[in-house]
């Protein structure tokens, strides 16, 4: 009978196999398998398969160091706190009949938005400023539509009684 130090994984000597890859031993003392190169003093692991696969088995997993860059600023950098303001007034006309009131204030502001940022243009903001003046139109429009519909809808019944 052979020694416990030449039988190495009995569960495996008893298969003749490796636990990873499956392949056939032909010594029972071998320490490692010829096919994946697994050792076979070792149990069954998750990541065997995958590495039988690609034959990493008594090899360390060495991560690279990649260089990386500072990301790009996808956004214009805008320290133009007066556009901001006129973005804010155009976000808070979006609410339905209240909205109307942010209207005026967010045309006013995004104007001296667009001001201030031709006075100072290494603070930005002149397209934010121009696109809460221009938004804020389309808004009033939908505004004025839905304050139309409030005072329509009640007359509309009024049509249809006997």
């Amino acid at each position: 009978m052979k020694s416990d130090s030449q039988i190495r994984n009995p569960q495996s000597a008893i298969q003749n196999r490796c636990s990873a890859c499956g392949a056939e031993f032909g010594r029972e003392t071998s320490k490692y398998c010829r096919v994946c190169g697994k050792f076979l003093s070792e149990d069954y692991q998750p990541l065997d398969t995958l590495r039988a696969a690609n034959r990493l088995h008594g090899k360390a997993i060495v991560f690279e160091k990649k260089q990386f860059s500072s990301p790009e600023n996808l956004f214009e950098i805008n320290e133009n706190g007066v556009a901001q303001t006129a973005w804010a007034c155009l976000v808070y006309s979006f609410i339905p009949y209240i909205g109307i009131i942010f209207i005026p204030l967010a045309i006013a502001v995004g104007s001296f938005g667009v001001l201030v940022s031709f006075q100072k243009p290494w603070i930005g903001g002149r397209k934010l400023s121009m696109t809460s003046i221009s938004l804020s139109f389309v808004v009033l429009a939908i505004q004025l539509f839905l304050w139309w519909l409030l005072y329509i809808i009640p007359t509309l019944g009024n049509g249809f009684q006997k």
